[in-house]
């Protein structure tokens, strides 16, 4: 508004300027408004030239603070470990480190702003003084009187004020243009990922079943190929092999998770994963023992029932307390928190990947036996990862891992055999 209102006044008011070209002569109509817009171009094309570092500066200084909040995330989430571990002065040094760059970062920002700063001031001022030398030949001329003259630099002022957004707003747009080139980085990321999705989407069927299956590390070196598994309802399967063997791997892609793998794979739909690292949210116990799904889907009663089969049933009086239970509880306290998941949610396949590894061999028997009765009666099955001689007793088939001599295709194969 400002703009229209002033651009037409100070036409008006500056005339035209004349001048000769050889044996010709011109004139340019509306002189100070073009003055206005040439200053301010000059002003843009300055202002960007001395403020574009901050761009990138900017982006910079976004991704080394998201570093160090990562960083004490991770220190906090082993804290007990790095103290066990008399690890406090190496982690206090990498935080250091971390902090420093940030705060170099933000250093060299502070100066790309006090330099655009400067300039911004001064291009402020100039544009106080540049109408009237601009206008003064016409002035001494006496084409001009003293009130058109102030008049000529009022009006310049208002349209110079509206052309001078982007110099005047560099710095925002600045942070804005890091912020978006940021938020466009992420996008791309997420599209790359969706692209390698799972390559290997499990089909819904009555029993385990996979053909051709060829499983890769991200580096592409092949841990098995053209491997046949096969596992009935009512089948007990302990995979088994040697520490690297992909066993962890074999178990993400039998999930249907591991993006790495190829070949036809179908099991029941009904079937749920314990990881070796169960998660919980933070939040009431009732919520961590029914993730993902709602609470409210079950009563107080089932939900005790389950912390009780699994060997929790202290537990079954803080459904409502709220805790980071991740941290709260002990290692086999959550491994059993996980077996409880299981039993409440009662699946006919279940899929364990070291799920006892933290527990007395007492209490792992307890539980395998509770986990074979709930399978046999949904009429299921059951696929365990696990190292301790006692897991034999409760699997009846072994899913033997095996290194092959250097030059194999693949660098394990998987041998099936009673136990």
């Amino acid at each position: 508004v400002t703009l229209a209102s002033f651009v037409g006044i100070l036409w008006a008011l500056s005339g035209g300027f004349a001048f000769a070209l050889g044996d010709s002569s011109y004139t340019i109509p509306g002189f100070m408004v073009w003055m206005a817009v040439l200053y301010c171009v000059a002003g843009s094309a300055i202002s960007h030239a001395i403020g574009r570092p901050q761009i990138k500066l900017n982006f910079v200084q976004q991704r080394v603070e998201a570093d160090f909040r990562h960083r004490m995330v991770r220190v906090r989430e082993y804290s007990e470990s790095i103290a066990l571990d008399r690890g406090e002065a190496v982690e206090r040094s990498q935080l250091e480190l971390q902090f420093s760059k940030v705060v170099g970062n933000y250093l060299q920002l502070i100066k790309a702003q006090k330099n655009l700063i400067w300039f911004t001031s001064f291009f402020g001022q100039a544009a106080v003084v540049f109408p009237f030398v601009v206008a003064a030949p016409r002035f001494f001329s006496g084409a001009i009187q003293l009130g058109e003259l102030m008049q000529i630099s009022s009006a310049f002022g208002q349209v110079q004020g509206a052309l001078s957004w982007f110099v005047e707003s560099y710095s925002s747009l600045a942070s804005w243009r890091a912020t978006t080139d940021r938020l466009t980085s992420f996008e791309a990321s997420f599209a790359a990922i969706g692209q390698t999705g799972p390559a290997l989407v499990p089909q819904d069927a009555a029993a385990l079943q996979a053909t051709g299956l060829q499983v890769a590390l991200p580096n592409g070196r092949l841990l098995l190929a053209d491997t046949s598994l096969h596992a009935a309802a009512g089948a007990r399967v302990l995979l088994q092999g040697p520490s690297g063997s992909g066993k962890s791997t074999l178990f993400r892609t039998l999930a249907g998770i591991w993006p790495f793998a190829e070949g036809q794979l179908a099991r029941p739909a009904k079937t749920m994963f314990i990881p070796q690292r169960p998660y919980f949210p933070d939040g009431p116990l009732r919520d961590a023992l029914a993730y993902p799904e709602p609470a409210a889907r079950y009563s107080d009663d089932e939900l005790r029932q389950a912390l009780t089969a699994a060997e929790l049933a202290p537990l079954g009086q803080q459904l409502d307390q709220t805790r980071a239970w991740g941290h709260t509880l002990s290692g086999g306290e959550q491994q059993r928190l996980a077996i409880a998941r299981v039993l409440l949610k009662k699946p006919q396949w279940v899929f364990a990947d070291e799920a006892t590894s933290a527990l007395d061999e007492a209490t792992e028997s307890l539980l395998y036996r509770r986990l074979l009765g709930l399978v046999g009666e949904q009429g299921g099955g059951l696929v365990s990862i696990g190292h301790r001689p006692a897991l034999a007793a409760f699997h009846d088939s072994q899913w033997l891992l095996q290194a092959q001599p250097a030059g194999s295709q693949a660098a394990f194969s998987l041998k099936a055999q009673a136990t």
